[in-house]
Parts: structure tokens; sequence; C-alpha cells
């Protein structure tokens, strides 16, 4: 790839990200959070996301860490994203999409635990109840929640 070509495609990222940063920031000034995401993959042409809250304009949510944070909704996507892919299966390139039901019990803590749908391979269950014992859901006791997990390999490839 030739320098001028080099150039061009990070001057026009740069552009595009001061313009929608200039733009959405002037949207809603007081209550601004953004998402941005740039993916560069070898050989393609990067391609550039943006999106916004869902609830922009409405003012963040003060009372606690997450916006939508004590809804059985936001609890299963802060919990799915605590989940650390097992380095054994990422070595054996393993994947599988598994359910739980989880009933909250006490302070937060999973009480029971009941698999839906079952793992291809042992190692993501046994990740996921390592996982699920030292977490704490913002929700009331006696609430259930189904955590469905897809343990997938993205490749660049």
């Amino acid at each position: 790839m030739g320098s001028r070509v080099s150039f061009f495609i990070s001057f026009s990222i740069h552009v595009a990200l001061f313009l929608s940063y200039y733009f959405v920031r002037n949207l809603s000034p007081e209550s601004f959070s953004e998402q941005i995401k740039l993916s560069l993959s070898k050989g393609q042409i990067p391609s550039l996301h943006f999106s916004l809250p869902k609830n922009s304009g409405e003012g963040p949510n003060t009372s606690s860490n997450s916006g939508l944070a004590g809804t059985p909704e936001a609890e299963i996507e802060r919990f799915k994203n605590e989940i650390h892919f097992p380095p054994e299966a990422l070595e054996q390139r393993l994947e599988s999409d598994c359910s739980w039901e989880v009933v909250i019990g006490s302070n937060g803590a999973a009480k029971n635990i009941t698999t839906i749908k079952p793992c291809k391979y042992k190692v993501f269950e046994t990740q996921f109840r390592r996982s699920v014992s030292s977490w704490k859901f913002q929700l009331p006791e006696g609430n259930i929640i189904i955590i469905p997990v897809s343990f997938h390999i993205e490749s660049d490839e």
C-alpha cells in the first residue's frame, strides 16, 4: 500500500471521528456517553461504527454504576462481560453455546444454578460455575434469571 493511500485512510478516519464526535456532542452535551468501534482487519478496508445510548438525551442514571443496573437484562449483560474464555479451551479452539437458570439468593449471590442448555465441553460449564459463584448480582432475592452464554472465538483470519 502506497504512502498516499495510507495517509488518505488515516486522514479520513480522523476526520470522520472528529466530525462524528462534534455532531454527537452537540446533540446532548450534558448527558453524553459515546461508543465508538473501529475495526481493522489485515487486507481489508477499515470499518467504523458509531452508536448512541438507547436513552440519549434523558440523562444518566446515577443510582448505580450502570445505567440499567438492577434490571435482569442489565445484570445478565454485566455478568456475561465478566466471564473469561477458558485458556485451555482457547488453545484447543473449542466453542459452545450454553444457558443456565440462576436463582438469586441473599446479598445478590447465586443460590441455585440449573443447566438449561448444556455446553459441548465441560470446561465451559466449570468456567461459568466458577464465575457465577463469586458474582454479586444487583437483583432482589428470589429473582430467577436465564443466562445464555456463547463461548466463541473471533478470528482475524
